[in-house]
Order: structure tokens, then sequence, then C-alpha cells
């Protein structure tokens, strides 16, 4: 049995013996924990470290992270799951990841004002991201409507170009505006640049896209400075860095705080060099309920055969207790989504290798691509360590409003 085929057969020996039988989200929770030590390389250089809430939605892995990183500091990227960490993680200082509607801050603020014996405290405890200037002028009338003091991040475009303000004139009427208002504070800037491991080389590559992201970045941080003095800057929110970058930071100066979660289980779509010291700890693990020898398209049996024989068919496959989801086989080896039957949420068709020894009622997994989404379509997660399901982290409803 190769080194892979005895990774996955604890894991299913864990499942098994905890009476799992349906598709389950499962954390590796070494793997987890050696790649939270990776993260936190970031506080040994002198960082802060932001713990991005949308790629691990779960109150009890957010627990489990702040408590072992010191840090109180989230990202939150959805209203309805703000309201969720208001009301478990009282003590979080929370940034929002992308700008939020002017009429969905004003809802919270309703909703927040109706807490009975809240400790959390908005106006020192929250940061709405705002990316231009019609935004900002929503959340002045907004502050100004409801007279309670409103923290503001200005979102930078330093070269992913999703939004937010170039060190333009613009930026400085938002400096502007915010300096001379009686409820606007800025507290901080928040540049993303997601973009720098995917540049190809024939048009700079990574290094070229980091170096010029963090010239842009200066410039703007020039700017607060010019406007509101180093004193300001210095107490202010300077987050950047993701998955996919935060290694890419050394040591402080430009910005002072890092965001980063995805890393922590790294899903398909942060197999990238940067994190290469990483590894996968988040799979879908889902029963085989039926082995399939000689699989056939529907009334062509003759065909079949031939497409067989020209390697076009699988000698073997199988169908797997539910599918379709943002994720990728990892085990059985070389086990790929069969085309025959096309997708299926219910029983969705995989072609194995001639040679695969799996059989009905063992477990197929997935790599997810993402966790942010995947993680939600699962109540729990199944917390695996030593060979046994060790604990079940619930993730947030994503229907909660």
């Amino acid at each position: 049995m190769t080194s892979s085929a005895h990774y996955y057969q604890s894991i299913t020996n864990a499942l098994t013996d905890a009476g799992i039988h349906s598709p389950t989200l499962v954390i590796d929770k070494k793997r987890f924990d050696q790649n939270l030590e990776h993260v936190l390389s970031v506080k040994k250089r002198g960082f802060n470290f932001r713990i991005v809430a949308k790629s691990l939605p779960s109150i009890s892995m957010l627990q489990y992270i702040m408590e072992r990183a010191q840090t109180n500091r989230l990202m939150s990227f959805h209203l309805p799951f703000l309201r969720h960490i208001v009301l478990n993680i009282q003590h979080a200082d929370i940034l929002l990841g992308k700008p939020m509607p002017a009429a969905g801050a004003r809802e919270f603020y309703r909703w927040h004002s109706q807490l009975d014996n809240s400790n959390f405290v908005p106006h020192q405890q929250l940061h709405w991201l705002v990316d231009n200037n019609e935004r900002l002028l929503q959340y002045q009338a907004l502050a100004a409507s409801l007279k309670i003091p409103v923290n503001i991040n200005l979102e930078l475009d330093i070269g992913l170009h999703r939004g937010g303000y170039h060190c333009q004139d613009t930026f400085k009427q938002a400096l502007a505006l915010i300096k001379q208002d009686e409820y606007l504070t800025l507290t901080g800037l928040m540049g993303y640049e997601a973009h720098v491991t995917r540049v190809p080389a024939f048009i700079g590559g990574s290094q070229k896209a980091f170096s010029q992201a963090m010239v842009s970045y200066q410039q703007c941080i020039n700017s607060v400075k010019e406007i509101f003095g180093q004193a300001k800057l210095e107490e202010m929110i300077l987050n950047a860095g993701g998955s996919s970058t935060y290694p890419l930071y050394d040591k402080p100066g430009l910005v002072n705080e890092i965001a980063t979660a995805s890393a922590l289980v790294k899903p398909t779509d942060f197999d990238v060099f940067t994190l290469a010291h990483h590894q996968p700890a988040a799979f879908i693990a889902t029963p085989i309920l039926k082995m399939v020898d000689k699989p056939e398209l529907p009334m062509a049996p003759a065909l079949s055969t031939l497409l067989r024989t020209l390697c076009l068919l699988p000698q073997k496959a199988c169908f797997i207790y539910g599918g379709n989801w943002l994720a990728s086989p990892c085990f059985p080896q070389n086990a790929k989504r069969a085309n025959i039957l096309g997708h299926s949420s219910n029983q969705e068709m995989f072609e194995l290798p001639k040679e695969s020894e799996v059989v009905m009622d063992d477990f197929f997994f997935f790599r997810p691509s993402q966790s942010e989404s995947v993680f939600l379509q699962f109540g729990e997660l199944a917390i695996v360590n030593d060979g046994k399901v060790v604990d079940w982290w619930k993730v947030f409803d994503a229907q909660q409003r």
C-alpha cells in the first residue's frame, strides 16, 4: 500500500470508527496546526495577523486560531456572518473585507441597537471598507443621520484592478473629506494583491508584480502622511497580504498587518509556489455506493466495447454518495470524473484505474478548490487527529439573516 493509500486509509478508519457514512468535510488537525505555525511566522516577523473569516466559516475554528495566534483581528465579508461573529466573538476587531452597501451598514446598526447586553462596541471594533467617493458620501450621510461615529478603511487598487482607490486626486479628496467630518474616522488602508502569484514571466512575473504593488501602496501612504501626519499613520491599520502572498512579506515598514486564512487548509486554488511548504488539510470524504465493471453508454453496448478498447471508456468506475462539489478527486489515485452521464449532486460517477483496489463502502476523497463556499455545504467539520475524530466544528448557517 502506498503512503498516500495509508494516509487516506487512516482517515477512513477514523470516520468508520465514528460511525460516519455520509459526505463529510474532514480537517486534518495535525496538518492544520502545522500550516498555522507557518502562518504565525508573520507575527514573528513583526506583523499583526488578521484571520479571514470567510475562508474558515466556523466559530469554533476561528476561536481556536485566535487563541493559538493570540489575536482578536478578523476580516468579514458577509453581513449575516458579521452579525454571527458579533454575537459569538464579542472581543473581535472586525475589518470588512469588501465594500458593503450603505443600506446594509444601516441595517447592521439597527440590529445591533436592539441587542441586550452586547459587549461589542462598533465605533471601537468595526471598520467599514470604502472603495470610492460615491460610497464614502453614502457612509458620511449614514453616520450623520444616525449621529454615530463610523470607522472607515479605504480600499486601495495596488494592481489587482478589482476596484478601490488609486493614489490620485480622488484618494486625496477622500482623505480630506474624512478628516473634516464630524463622525467619520480613518482607521486604515487595505491593499489586496492576489494577482501577484499569477502574473506570467513574459509580462514581468511575480516579483515585479509584488514590487509594483508595494510602490502603489507606498504612494497612498505618502498621501495619508501628507494630510493626516505621521502620528495618525502610526496608529492605523495598514492591511495587505493573502494566503498566496503572505510569505512575500519579510519585515514590517510599509504595511503592518497581514490577512490570511485559506493557507491553513490549502484548497487546490492555493497550489502555488509560495505555499509549497503548506500541506492540504481539508478533504471531502464520501462513501462509494456502487462499483461498476466495464461501464457502458446507455443503449450502446457495442460502441461501449469499442470505446473501452480505444481507452475512451474506463474499465472500471464507481458511483459516490453525492458529488458535483467545487473539488477535485485526490483518492483513489488517478480517479477522474466520468463524462458518460454528466454531473450529479446525488450519485456522481467517477472513472477508476483498472488496478484500483477500492470497493463498495470505501471512502472516496476530494480536495476542495476553495473553502469559503464548500465548507458551508457541510453542517459540521470532522476534526481528525491521530486516526480519530476528536471534535466537530459547526460551520456558519449560510441562510442566517
